[in-house]
């Protein structure tokens, strides 16, 4: 029997077995694996090579980043100009811009860093210009235009050239971009260099005119945003005004050239050859610019049919409308700068744009302007006139070469005129200065190229508003420009009163604006008077028999003079010193005022406040005027006596309320007696002279109208009316009188040195001509009661001039003959008893006043 399983006996039997071995694997013996714990380093292997370098740490004084940046420019952010520099190509716009902004701040706070590295900074800027972010290159127009820019007009020509050169390029490169914004762009930053640095445009004006006529005919631009074209348009105005000025400077140097000899003239044109970088190709530009006439056009209309299809107009299309008329204007006037262009002799090719190709390229592309002029005239906003008025000027600089066929000279002239009249309700003064200036400058041309039947609604027109115009409207210089050349022949050398266009019924009205505006102008617009004044001297000077009743109230200039007689000051005293003396130039050529002008102008040249040149000049003119038979001798004698009458001598030093230190004018009263001497001795016999200003003269200085004897012709007798105002002051002055006592005993003795001295005066050699002179004059003295009491204190020298009578009386030389005797005899005889009324002599004296027989 078997043992039973289970239970004890087979759990112990169990548990006492040892286990199998496990089989044997074939074919090899596998690698010991061992067992590790988590975190715990691994042995290297056996067969491992140290890579381990064991070395000490160098350590060197100020290697850490800040500071290194210890004394350097750096921007908010702590970055340095290079740092910024490179950051402008960063992948990421947000980079590039904030660069830029870092760039800006660095050169606000530290501009020694951009004169140091100005090329480097332009040199990487210039990359910006094709960004594609909007930002950045709004940025990039920033920094160039308000601190590039401005540093680099500093530089040399030279290194400045080369910078332009590598900007140029990127802008060009721009213009022709894919996208249509950087496209835009790019011609705003051609506009800014163009503003910048003019000079540099030629090089690349071929190649930019291209560009602006592919993007003005982009019809991706004109069919979707056509404000876009805004920039493009105002770029184009600027190149275009930039060739206009070469144009016109190079006339200037043609001028100057034209009478230059054969070598001289092939030099100037060898060196022309050499600068082909600083002049136009002319030829292949007014191609250019023919084809871009055509595209303006085309432009204004399609522009104009939408702006009047709209219930308001907005402000960038009415701009572009606007820059787009504005360049059909400069491309015209570059036409006929080259139609009317003067060959210079020794040229190698005559120009081919000529009239002919004028009228065949040119006005039939206008055409179709004139029906936008149409258009604008039916409409009554404020804009629409203002285009109308850039057309008016397009057309009117092509007036002589209008064909009326073509444009009806009497619609266009019609045209005009309403022009003038809206202008009188236009609110916008800014506006109306600025477009309808050209159009004034051009009517004298249009008036002299139009027919006689299509003048008069211009000229009715014109007058009224000229009349209409303040002085103080900037207007108001084309309107005088305008007056005066249809009133003077020196600018056109035409004389519009004889060419029978009309124009000579309206010359006395605008005559009789110009004292007007004159007169309003003193005190509101200072710089009008002198242009007036001028205008009314060429007037004077041009038209010697002119009536002058239309320049009254060119009187009050000078003053008004009451009923009562009283001057009241003009503001001729007040006038700049320029315009005094074109006032009183006018003077002379308007004689019939006058009459009516002597009273204020004395006034006026006796005030304090006017120049002792300009008062000199004024007598100088009027003296002309006389000499010249325009002005009365009496009208004269009375200016000049109310000059020597009424001039106020300060002696210097001299207080008053009003002026507290007065400067002498003692040496200008001294020069104004001998220049109106030298007057009064060129108006022909002295005692007719002084018969003429007696009245007057006596009035003034309040002297007796009569004197015994009458005026006689014999000029001996002359000095009783001259020496009768040194009584006056001998009167008042013994002193004077005594002194002049000596000097007549002087020159009777012929010791005359103090005389001679004195003046120039060639005095008689003989005897009795001395006595006789000097007698007649104590004669006259001594019948004046008044200085009988001064003349006695003078007793001994005129006993010394008896007794020097007497002694010569007694001589027996051989120079003393026996008629002149004669007269020492009567003379003495009447001077002694003359002098013995003077009641100061005694019985002694009056026995020794005798002469022996």
């Amino acid at each position: 029997m078997g043992r039973p399983k289970g239970g004890a006996a087979a759990s112990s039997s169990a548990s006492s077995k040892k286990p199998k071995p496990k089989p044997k694997q074939r074919g090899g013996v596998d690698f010991k694996k061992y067992k590790h714990k988590v975190g715990r380093k691994l042995p290297p292997p056996k067969n491992a090579t140290s890579t381990e370098i064991k070395s000490k740490t160098i350590v060197l004084p100020e290697q850490s980043m800040a500071s290194e940046r210890a004394g350097m420019a750096v921007n908010k952010r702590g970055l340095t100009l290079r740092e910024l520099l490179q950051q402008t190509a960063h992948y990421n716009a947000n980079v590039r811009r904030a660069a830029l902004n870092g760039i800006k701040d660095i050169v606000v706070k530290h501009p020694t860093e951009l004169k140091l590295h100005k090329v480097a900074i332009i040199e990487k800027l210039q990359e910006r210009i094709c960004d594609t972010d909007k930002v950045v290159r709004e940025s990039l127009y920033s920094i160039l235009q308000s601190m590039i820019f401005p540093s680099l007009k500093e530089d040399n020509a030279i290194s400045t050239r080369s910078t332009l050169f590598l900007l140029m390029a990127n802008i060009l490169n721009g213009m022709t971009h894919l996208s249509i914004d950087i496209q835009l762009m790019a011609f705003r930053f051609l506009e800014l260099v163009v503003l910048n640095f003019p000079s540099s445009f030629s090089s690349y004006a071929e190649q930019a005119f291209n560009n602006f006529i592919a993007v003005l005919s982009n019809d991706r631009i004109n069919l979707h945003d056509r404000n876009k074209l805004n920039s493009v348009l105002s770029g184009l105005g600027h190149c275009l005004s930039l060739v206009a000025k070469t144009m016109e400077n190079d006339d200037i140097s043609n001028r100057q050239v034209h009478d230059l000899s054969a070598r001289e003239l092939w030099k100037c044109t060898s060196d022309e050859d050499n600068s082909v970088g600083r002049a136009f190709a002319m030829p292949n530009l007014l191609v250019k610019l023919q084809s871009l006439v055509q595209i303006l056009i085309n432009s204004v209309e399609v522009s104009a049919s939408e702006l009047c299809a709209k219930s308001a107009i907005d402000a960038s299309s009415s701009e572009a409308l606007l820059s787009a008329l504005h360049c059909l204007d400069i491309i015209c006037r570059i036409f006929i700068h080259e139609v009317k262009k003067p060959q210079l002799r020794f040229s190698i090719s005559k120009t081919q744009f000529g009239p002919d190709w004028l009228r065949s390229s040119l006005l039939i592309h206008l055409k179709n302007l004139w029906g936008v002029k149409r258009l604008f005239h039916e409409k009554e906003d404020g804009k629409f006139f203002i285009f109308n008025l850039k057309i008016a000027e397009i057309f009117l600089c092509l007036s002589a070469w209008i064909d009326s066929t073509m444009f009806p000279a009497e619609e266009f002239c019609h045209f005009v005129s309403s022009l003038f009249a809206k202008a009188k309700t236009l609110r916008n003064k800014d506006l109306m200065e600025m477009y309808l200036s050209p159009i004034i400058t051009c009517i004298p041309d249009l008036i002299f190229n139009a027919p006689d039947d299509s003048k008069e609604h211009l000229l009715e027109a014109f007058t009224d508003a000229f009349r209409g115009c303040k002085v103080d409207c900037k207007l108001i210089f084309p309107y005088l420009d305008a007056v005066g050349e249809m009133l003077l022949p020196e600018k056109t050398g035409t004389w519009f009163a004889e060419d029978g266009s009309g124009v000579l019924g309206y010359h006395d009205v605008w005559i009789h604006e110009l004292p007007r505006i004159l007169l309003q102008s003193i005190d509101k617009a200072p710089s009008v008077t002198k242009v007036v004044l001028e205008l009314l001297l060429r007037i004077g000077q041009y038209f010697p028999t002119l009536d002058c009743e239309n320049l009254r109230p060119f009187i009050k200039l000078f003053g008004v003079e009451s009923s009562s007689g009283a001057v009241e000051l003009g503001p001729f005293v007040n006038l700049a010193r320029d315009c005094q003396e074109l006032a009183t130039s006018c003077l002379y050529y308007f004689p019939s005022l006058l009459p009516d002008i002597i009273g204020p102008l004395a006034s006026c040249c006796l005030s304090d406040a006017l120049e002792p040149l300009v008062l000199f000049r004024v007598v100088e003119v009027l003296q002309s005027t006389y000499k010249a038979g325009s002005l009365q001798i009496t009208e004269l004698l009375s200016f000049l006596l109310l000059l020597m009458a009424r001039f106020r001598v300060h002696p210097g030093g001299l207080v008053t309320s009003g002026n507290p230190s007065k400067v002498s004018n003692w040496d200008t009263f001294k020069s104004l007696n001998r220049l109106i001497l030298t007057s009064l001795s060129e108006m022909g016999d002295g005692s007719l002279v002084l018969e003429l200003m007696w009245n007057n003269l006596s009035n003034a200085i309040d002297l007796s109208k009569t004197i015994e004897g009458g005026f006689q012709p014999d000029k001996t007798r002359l000095f009783q009316y001259f020496i009768k105002p040194c009584t006056i002051m001998f009167d008042k002055n013994d002193k004077v009188l005594c002194s002049t006592l000596e000097m007549l005993k002087s020159f009777i003795t012929g010791d005359d040195h103090l005389l001679s001295s004195l003046s120039n005066f060639n005095y008689p050699g003989e005897l009795s001509c001395r006595v006789c002179a000097v007698t007649t004059i104590l004669i006259f003295l001594c019948n004046d009661r008044k200085l009988h009491r001064n003349l006695s204190f003078g007793k001994s020298v005129i006993k010394g001039i008896l007794d020097y009578i007497r002694h010569q009386l007694g001589s027996s030389g051989p120079n003393v003959t026996y008629e002149e005797k004669q007269k020492l005899r009567s003379a003495f005889e009447q001077l002694k008893t003359k002098a013995l009324q003077l009641n100061c002599w005694d019985r002694s004296e009056l026995e020794g006043l005798s002469i022996t027989r």
